[in-house]
């Protein structure tokens, strides 16, 4: 962007007060021009005017001073910073630019006085007199905040993605090695029933959760497409309850953990599919012995509050750190243990919880109050009346 004094009108023979006047009757007309727009009426940037876009992109007032060298008693009103560090006095833009008398455009980061941070491309040019001196600036912004997030979810999944190809492998890898050494054993028993029963029963296990994790794929698949139909219908909600328990339970007694199962005595009557409820529930239930250590507790709760069913599932695991509590149901998003390595999984099973709750006309929550302190997983869903 160029800015000259054609633009102003003749320059020639003008005084700086002129220019000034001249400055502020453009600045009328900026004043409600869509693009967020700021003048320096003076070279040393003390005051400094934006327009309504601009005072509504820096969070201020609109007959705001937004300079950040402003005059004696009057506090900057935000930050510019460049890499989360603030740029120094002499190198923010609009004083650069009058400085070195050059039209500067950079990328900056503007930090609010709320605390929020937007990314802008920002073009400063200089306003000179008639003699060449240098007594203002203008600078024009861009928007870049919605941009940039986008770029970075972008790049968040990509990494995602490849976590996740490297995760499948790894969990399709892992039942098939233990099916080979039972079909080499097999081979070598020489007909012991013994031997083909041990090998039999590896096999079974391993079949059974290559076929889990396909199933969890497909599932993923019909999500993504919505193409999961329920098939809904007046259950108890206690049956559901002990359907996942059945799941679970082998999973809970190899871990050597401990489940706690608190549910009404009477029948508590939910419109849901029960296998999918179950399923959401399930995996709710194997989430938590996947991050709870060796004697730990679960726990299972159930109850009635105000016309809704509420559930939940608690644990005294590694817990989840609070940057990573808000992303905890994305797809593909991993735990990690206490040693800072990502667990076993797909990382899949919260994100369909989730969805299958969803699709019941529920909500699932997370609460953990950091590392180590466990967490505790919240359904809530309508009742359906007795």
């Amino acid at each position: 962007m160029a800015i000259s004094f054609e633009f102003f009108g003749s320059a020639s023979g003008a005084s700086a007060d002129e220019l000034r006047n001249r400055l502020r009757r453009l600045e009328g007309l900026i004043a409600r021009a869509p693009v967020p727009i700021a003048i320096a009426h003076d070279a040393q940037c003390r005051n400094i005017s934006a327009n309504e876009a601009l005072a509504e992109l820096l969070g201020v007032p609109a007959d705001a001073n937004i300079s950040l060298t402003p005059p004696a008693g009057q506090l900057p009103k935000y930050r510019i910073q460049i890499n989360g560090q603030d740029v120094p006095e002499r190198e923010l833009p609009m004083q650069y630019a009058i400085a070195h008398k050059t039209a500067i455009r950079n990328d900056i980061e503007i930090l609010r006085a709320d605390r929020t941070v937007r990314y802008i491309q920002n073009d400063v040019e200089p306003i000179y007199d008639a003699d060449g001196a240098a007594i203002g600036c203008v600078s024009v912004c861009v928007d870049l905040t919605e941009q940039r997030r986008a770029e970075r979810m972008l790049r968040e999944a990509d990494r995602r993605k490849d976590e996740f190809l490297g995760s499948l492998s790894h969990e399709l890898r892992n039942p098939l090695v233990p099916l080979r050494n039972a079909l080499d054993e097999l081979r070598r028993s020489g007909g012991d029933p013994l031997v083909a029963g041990r090998a039999y029963a590896i096999m079974e296990r391993q079949l059974f959760h290559l076929v889990r994790l396909t199933d969890d794929l497909l599932d993923v698949s019909r999500i993504t497409r919505n193409k999961i139909d329920l098939r809904r219908e007046r259950i108890d909600l206690r049956l559901v309850l002990q359907s996942a328990i059945e799941t679970t339970q082998p999973l809970i007694a190899v871990a050597g953990q401990i489940l706690t199962v608190d549910i009404p005595r009477e029948s508590v009557w939910v419109h849901v599919d029960f296998t999918r409820l179950a399923q959401a529930i399930s995996n709710l239930l194997n989430n938590a012995v996947k991050y709870t250590p060796r004697g730990g507790r679960i726990t299972l709760r159930a109850a009635v509050a105000e016309g809704e069913v509420i559930i939940s599932v608690g644990d005294t695991g590694v817990g989840i750190a609070p940057s990573a509590l808000p992303n905890i149901f994305d797809m593909f998003m991993q735990g990690e243990d206490s040693t800072g390595q990502p667990r076993d999984g797909l990382g899949i099973g919260l994100t369909l919880a989730r969805r299958l709750i969803e699709l019941h006309d529920g909500r699932l929550t997370a609460k953990s109050e950091g590392p180590g302190t466990g967490a505790t997983f919240t359904i809530r869903l309508p009742r359906s009346e007795d």
